[in-house]
């Protein structure tokens, strides 16, 4: 693989780059030819991608027969909207199993070593406290409307406030668990 001036990236050093040499490690980093390890999926990415297949599936049935046959199949819309709903809160359980949300990190980068640890601890166990408090709320919702059915689809509101729920406290449990660990000094898994 070569650069943008036709050079092999192993010879591209970090003056050639324009970077301050003192940032080096972030240029050997970028320059590392060795792939980042795959990220490990966890039950939320399975059923994530389930969903996803699920809502390609509505939302191809839903083109085809608007503009193929142009007629439209009246619970598309509203089945796509519910699955799409479901696919965020699904995969954002399975993003926080791998810390991948984002978040404020400049504390981060002026304090010390054990008080880096034990605020990335809080702000775990803050979230986790925050998304269970959520999860509450989504769970009333869902009983509050259990008895109403979606308007094109036979299905009760109750299961997508309650399913919404669940994966929400999947999340808090993930960060609540992390945030331990950062406490105790072990790597989060």
């Amino acid at each position: 693989m070569n650069d943008d001036k036709g050079r092999p990236l192993d010879q591209v050093t970090p003056a050639a780059t324009g970077r301050d040499p003192a940032a080096g490690s972030v240029v050997h980093a970028a320059l590392d030819p060795t792939p980042a390890p795959a990220p490990r999926w966890v039950f939320e990415d399975h059923v994530a991608l389930g969903v996803l297949i699920l809502l390609g599936g509505v939302v191809f049935a839903q083109f085809l027969s608007r503009y193929a046959f142009n007629h439209s199949i009246g619970w598309t819309e509203e089945g796509a909207r519910m699955l799409l709903v479901l696919l965020v809160f699904i995969g954002a359980a399975g993003a926080a199993s791998r810390q991948g949300h984002i978040y404020v990190e400049i504390l981060e980068l002026v304090l010390p070593g054990r008080a880096k640890r034990w605020l990335k601890g809080f702000n775990h166990l803050l979230s986790a406290g925050f998304f269970a408090y959520v999860a509450w709320l989504a769970w009333q919702v869902g009983q509050r409307v259990w008895n109403s059915s979606m308007s094109t689809l036979p299905i009760s509101k109750g299961w997508i406030y309650t399913i919404v729920a669940a994966a929400l406290l999947l999340m808090a449990y993930r960060l609540a668990r992390q945030g331990i660990h950062h406490w105790r000094g072990d790597t989060p898994s």
